[in-house]
């Protein structure tokens, strides 16, 4: 009986032994969330401001619009209206929300101004967002102006709202949800790929591999400027995150690698 119970230990432990280093590997092999997958496939948008407004710093990957009513707003809107795509059609905002955000701006003595984006038009890419749990992809654009011949520029900003059937985005692939936004968005072509992200290979391939300047009849982004009276964001959007904040109440401080940026209620009061 002893004899049985020791050959069965060495079974255990010779079976143990040759699973145990597959599960150590696949615990130890690094996970790439949906939301990291989807946002390599492109190159965003950086944008900046100078003394003109807001301006292109580093052009992203060109995407066509293939189904028109995404509605737009001014680039220096705090607020945007999402549009949703879901079922294969395009849902703008109605009339109702429409005018009840109209009249919030004019309480402020503002005028909401709106564009409805057309099929054709090129945008880049400004951010991308994975909400598993309420099944929706938001991918935020920004007009390419310069691609639209659009002058003056306006660089209207749009959410969409890719919403998914409930349960879905638990178990889609990155491949299922670009074929959905690919719907919507297409990557531009059109120079042979010398645009960021506008060859004619993978998607993915597209977005890492374009590190070119900026497209064809698009002025060069102009030099990095942060002045008096800029906000936080603005200086952000140039400079990128601080590495420290010293937060002195309605006085802030960012300080960067090589100077320092002082806001007084928000708004850049000095620069060292």
């Amino acid at each position: 009986m002893r004899g049985r119970i020791e050959v069965s230990i060495q079974v255990v432990a010779l079976i143990f032994a040759g699973i145990a280093p597959g599960l150590a590997a696949a615990q130890g092999a690094p996970t790439v969330s949906l939301a990291d997958q989807l946002s390599a496939q492109y190159t965003m948008v950086k944008m900046g401001a100078d003394s003109s407004g807001p301006a292109v710093v580093e052009p992203g990957t060109i995407l066509v619009i293939q189904k028109g009513g995404i509605l737009g707003v001014p680039y220096g809107d705090i607020s945007i209206v999402p549009t949703k795509y879901q079922d294969g059609k395009i849902q703008s905002p109605n009339n109702l929300t429409m005018k009840g955000i109209g009249h919030a701006f004019a309480r402020f003595g503002k005028q909401q101004t709106t564009h409805l984006f057309q099929v054709g038009d090129k945008v880049y890419p400004s951010k991308i967002e994975v909400n598993q749990a309420a099944d929706k992809v938001i991918l935020g654009i920004i007009a390419c102006d310069a691609c639209n011949n659009t002058n003056p520029p306006t660089f209207y900003k749009a959410d969409l709202i890719f919403q998914f059937a409930k349960g879905y985005m638990a178990t889609a692939s990155p491949p299922q949800v670009m074929d959905v936004i690919a719907q919507v968005f297409t990557i531009d072509d059109s120079s042979g790929g010398d645009q960021q992200g506008g060859g004619n290979g993978p998607p993915g391939n597209q977005a890492q591999g374009a590190q070119g300047g900026p497209p064809p009849n698009q002025p060069p982004p102009p030099p990095q400027t942060i002045q008096l009276g800029q906000t936080t964001d603005e200086v952000v959007a140039v400079l990128g995150q601080p590495e420290k904040i010293v937060n002195l109440g309605a006085k802030k401080i960012y300080v960067y690698k090589d100077l320092k940026v002082t806001f007084l209620k928000g708004k850049v009061s000095d620069v060292e």
